[in-house]
C-alpha cells in the first residue's frame, strides 16, 4: 500500500473539498513520495492540497495542474515550490509553459538546482522583471550542461545571488562569472561557489580579460582546499594582493596625500588612509573600500582619481553609526545595506553637490537620473564607490579601544584618554587587532615617551618664548609643548644692503609701485536707485515720480548709498636662513637674493599700504627655533627695518612645522579678512631630531592644514629644484611653487602676492 492511501484510510475526507480534477491531479502527484517516510509524506500531503487549493479560481488551473504532475515525476520536491511561485508567471499561458520547462531542463540536470530555481522565481520576476526570468534560468540550464556534477552548487549560488535585491550586476555579467567559475570548478568546486558568492567582488575594478588573468593566477598558485577556497572567495592577503597587481589604474600610494587632504576638508579634523589589505580576513570584507570607524579602508589600485575620491568620501559618511543602527535585535545590528549606502550617498551629495559629476564619471548620466532619491531598476548596486560594510568590524574597534583606554588610564594616571585612543586607532589602522598585543605595543610605545630639556642658556631680555606642538606620524598625535620657540629682534646695525638694492632697481621698484597702487580701491563707491542710502537719487526719484503719474506706484528705491571699499589683506614673509643659503648662484649667495626680493616687496607694500610683517627664521633643535623680527605689523617701514633686513644672514636648520604654527599664532592675532603667509626657501625642512624625511614632512603638512583651518592662506616659494615630490605632499599645486632660477625671485615676488591678494 502506498503513502498516500494509508494516509486517506486515516483521513477519508481529506481530499472531499477538491473537484474531480483537482483530486486526481492530487492523487498522481502523491504517487511521487511513494518511497520517503510516512511522517515527511504526511506533512508534504497537507501541504499539496493547502497550494492546490490555492489556485482554484486561477483561469490556467488545469495546466497548472499538469505540470505540477510533469515535475513530480521528475521530483516531488519540485511541486511544492512551483505551485507556490506559478501565480507570478501564470498571466499568460505561453509563458508559463516556458517556466516550466525551463525548471524540468534544470531539474533533468540537478534536482536541487531546480527547486532553487522554483522557489526564487518571486524574487527574480520582482528584481529582474519577467523579461529577463527566462534569460536568468536559460542561463543556469548552459552552465549544468557544461558540466553538471561539478556546476550545480555553483548554480545555485547564480540563482541566489543574481535573484536577490539590488543584485550587483546584470545578468549578461553573471553569465561570464558562470563561465569563469566553470573554469575553477575542475579544480575544486567549493572554490568555483566561492567566487560565484563573493569573490567576483573583488573583481569590481577588473576588466574581462583581468579577471581571466587573476583566475588563472589563483589556479596556478594551488595551495590547500581552504587556500584555493579563500582565494577565490577573495578574502585571503594573496587574492587582494594578485588583483591590485592586475588592475590597470591608479596607485593609492601616488594620491593617499590628496585623498587625506580632501577627506580632513569635510570631515573637519585629520583622518587616516590606509590599504584595505590590513582587513583582510575581516566578517564581511570582499576586497572592497571600508572603514572601521576611524580608519578608511581603500584597494591599493583603482581606474581612476575619481574613482579614490568617492570611495574614500562614501565612508567618511559610513563611519557615522546611526546609519547601521537602523534596529537592533538581540544585540546583533539588523539593517539594509543597499539602504544604508544610498543614504550615505545622499548625505554626501547634499553636502557636496558638485560630487554628482563625479558619480555621472563613473556610471554615466542616463543611469543616474534620479540617485540617490531613487535607486532606478537598471542602477544595479553595488555601485563602484560603494564598497564594503563591516559593522562587526566598527563594534570590535570600539570595544578593544574603550577596554584599552581604560587599562591604560589605571597603570599611566597622566595619560589623556584622547591621546591613548589614537595610538591605539593608529596601530590597529596597521591591522593589529589582538587585544594583547595591541596593549604590549602601548606599553612600550608609553614607557619610551620622555620629554628631555634642553641645555642651559642665557637669552636676552627681548626674546619672547613660545611652545607649540609637534606631529608625529608614526604615532598619529601630537607631542604636546614639544618645540620652543624664540622670537627676537634682528639686527638693527647700520647695513647699506638695502640703500644699495633701492638705488641699483629704483627703476624697477618705482614700475611695482605704480603697479601695486593701481591695486589700492577707491574710497567710496556709490550705488543708486537704493531703498535706503545717505541721500536723493535725483535721477531715479524723477523716474519715480513719472511712474507714478503714469498709474504704476511710487518706487521707493530713490536714495544713494555710499559703500567704502578698503582692501583688506594682510601679509606675513618667512625668509629661510639655513646655512644652504650661504650657496652662491651666479656669484650671488641665495641668502642676498632674496633679501633683494623683500626688498622690492616692502617697497611695493608700502606704497599699497597692506599691513605686513617679515621675520627670518633659523633652528638648532627643538629647543632652538628662532624667528628674526625684522618688520611686525603696525610697524613703519623705514631705515630699521631696512637695517634688519641688510643683516639677515645663513644660520642653522629648518624645522618648518613651529615656524608654520608661529606665524599663524601672529596672523591670527589679525583682524584683516584676508591673511596670507609667504614662506621663502631653498630646501626641505630638516633639523637636529626632526626625524626622517616622511616625519618632517608630515609635521610640515599637518601645520599647513592647521593654519589653513583658522582662515589663512600659506603660500611656498621654493628654490629647490628637487622639490616637486616632497612640496606635492606638504601643500596642494595652489599652494606652492619652484623656481626654475632663484635670480628670478625678486620679480617673481611681486607677480605672485598680485596674483593671490586680487
Amino acid at each position: 500500500m502506498g503513502a498516500i492511501e494509508i494516509f486517506l484510510n486515516k483521513k477519508p475526507d481529506f481530499i472531499t473539498p477538491l473537484d474531480r480534477k483537482a483530486r486526481e491531479a492530487f492523487l498522481e502527484i502523491s504517487k511521487s513520495v511513494n518511497h520517503i517516510r510516512q511522517r515527511t509524506a504526511q506533512s508534504f500531503f497537507v501541504q499539496l492540497r493547502h497550494l492546490v487549493e490555492a489556485i482554484n479560481d486561477d483561469p490556467f488551473r488545469d495546466t497548472i495542474l499538469r505540470d505540477a504532475i510533469l515535475l513530480s515525476r521528475c521530483n516531488w520536491t519540485l511541486v511544492e515550490p512551483f505551485l507556490a511561485s506559478v501565480r507570478f508567471v501564470s498571466e499568460d499561458a505561453e509563458q508559463m509553459a516556458g517556466w516550466t520547462r525551463l525548471a524540468l531542463d534544470i531539474g533533468e540536470k540537478d534536482v536541487d538546482a531546480a527547486a532553487a530555481f522554483l522557489d526564487l522565481t518571486q524574487k527574480a520576476f520582482a528584481n529582474l522583471g519577467k523579461e529577463q526570468l527566462f534569460q536568468w534560468g536559460g542561463q543556469a540550464v548552459e552552465a549544468l550542461q557544461t558540466d553538471r556534477k561539478r556546476m550545480w552548487r555553483t548554480v545555485i549560488a547564480y540563482l541566489e545571488e543574481s535573484a536577490a535585491d539590488r543584485c550587483a550586476y546584470p545578468l549578461s555579467r553573471w553569465q561570464f562569472f558562470l563561465a569563469q567559475a566553470g573554469h575553477i570548478a575542475k579544480s575544486s568546486t567549493a572554490a568555483a561557489e566561492a567566487f560565484m558568492r563573493l569573490g567576483n567582488k573583488v573583481c569590481l575594478m577588473l576588466d574581462d580579460e583581468e579577471i581571466r588573468q587573476w583566475i588563472a593566477a589563483g589556479l596556478e598558485a594551488g595551495g590547500t582546499e581552504e587556500e584555493v577556497i579563500n582565494y577565490f572567495s577573495g578574502i585571503s592577503l594573496k587574492s587582494i594582493e594578485t588583483r591590485d597587481g592586475i588592475v590597470t589604474g591608479l596607485s593609492l600610494k601616488e594620491c593617499t596625500n590628496t585623498l587625506l587632504l580632501i577627506c580632513e576638508a569635510l570631515l573637519g579634523k585629520a583622518v587616516k588612509i590606509r590599504s584595505n589589505t590590513a582587513i583582510v580576513g575581516q566578517k564581511g570584507f570582499a576586497g572592497g573600500a571600508a572603514t572601521d570607524g576611524r580608519t578608511i579602508f581603500l584597494p591599493e589600485v583603482a581606474p581612476e582619481f575619481g574613482t579614490f575620491k568617492l570611495m574614500a568620501m562614501h565612508q567618511l559618511m559610513l563611519m557615522d553609526t546611526s546609519l547601521y543602527q537602523s534596529a537592533t535585535v538581540i544585540g546583533h545590528m539588523a539593517y539594509d545595506p543597499v539602504s544604508i549606502h544610498v543614504t550615505a550617498d545622499r548625505k554626501l551629495l547634499e553636502r557636496l553637490p558638485g560630487l554628482r559629476s563625479d558619480m555621472v564619471s563613473q556610471m554615466g548620466e542616463d543611469r543616474l537620473k534620479s540617485y540617490p532619491e531613487r535607486l532606478d531598476s537598471d542602477l544595479h548596486p553595488p555601485l563602484p564607490w560603494w564598497g564594503d560594510l563591516l559593522p562587526d568590524l566598527i563594534l570590535e574597534t570600539d570595544a578593544t579601544i574603550e577596554r584599552l583606554k581604560e587599562k591604560a588610564a589605571d597603570e599611566y594616571g597622566e595619560l589623556p584618554p584622547e591621546l591613548a585612543e589614537t595610538l591605539l586607532a593608529a596601530m590597529m589602522a596597521e591591522g593589529n587587532r589582538d587585544r594583547d598585543g595591541l596593549w604590549a605595543m602601548l606599553e612600550e610605545m608609553l614607557n619610551t615617551m620622555v620629554l628631555t630639556s634642553p641645555d642651559a642658556e642665557e637669552l636676552a631680555e627681548n626674546v619672547k618664548t613660545f611652545f607649540y606642538k609637534e606631529w608625529d606620524a608614526n604615532q598619529s598625535d601630537y607631542k604636546l609643548d614639544w618645540c620652543l620657540v624664540r622670537q627676537r629682534k634682528a639686527d638693527s646695525e647700520f647695513n647699506p644692503f638695502a640703500n644699495d638694492v633701492c638705488e641699483r632697481l629704483s627703476g624697477l621698484i618705482k614700475l611695482i609701485r605704480r603697479q601695486f597702487l593701481c591695486l589700492k580701491p577707491e574710497r567710496f563707491r556709490k550705488f543708486r536707485a537704493q531703498p535706503t542710502g545717505d541721500g536723493l537719487d535725483i535721477d531715479a526719484l524723477v523716474a519715480a515720480v513719472a511712474d507714478m503719474r503714469s498709474g504704476a506706484g511710487l518706487s521707493e528705491n530713490v536714495y544713494v548709498r555710499r559703500d567704502k571699499r578698503i582692501r583688506d589683506v594682510a601679509v606675513l614673509f618667512l625668509v629661510d636662513l639655513s646655512i644652504s643659503t650661504e650657496e652662491k648662484i651666479n656669484g650671488r649667495r641665495v641668502i642676498d637674493i632674496q633679501k633683494e626680493a623683500m626688498i622690492l616687496m616692502a617697497e611695493a607694500l608700502d606704497a599699497l599700504e597692506d599691513p605686513f610683517a617679515i621675520y627670518g627664521f633659523s633652528s638648532e633643535g627643538r629647543f632652538r627655533v628662532d624667528l628674526f623680527r625684522v618688520k611686525d605689523f603696525g610697524e613703519a617701514y623705514g631705515p630699521d627695518v631696512k637695517n634688519r633686513l641688510g643683516n639677515l644672514e645663513p644660520l642653522g636648520l629648518t624645522r618648518m612645522g613651529a615656524v608654520i604654527r608661529h606665524a599663524t599664532h601672529k596672523l591670527e592675532a589679525s583682524p584683516a579678512a584676508i591673511k596670507l603667509m609667504i614662506i621663502l626657501t631653498d630646501g626641505r625642512p630638516y633639523d637636529l631630531e626632526y626625524g626622517y624625511l616622511d616625519y618632517a614632512i608630515a609635521d610640515t603638512k599637518k601645520a599647513i592644514q592647521e593654519s589653513r583651518r583658522k582662515g589663512i592662506h600659506p603660500f611656498i616659494i621654493t628654490s629647490d629644484k628637487k622639490g616637486e615630490d616632497y612640496l606635492k605632499r606638504i601643500s596642494p599645486e595652489t599652494g606652492s611653487i619652484i623656481l626654475p632660477k632663484v635670480e628670478l625671485l625678486p620679480t617673481l615676488l611681486p607677480a605672485v602676492y598680485k596674483r593671490l591678494t586680487v
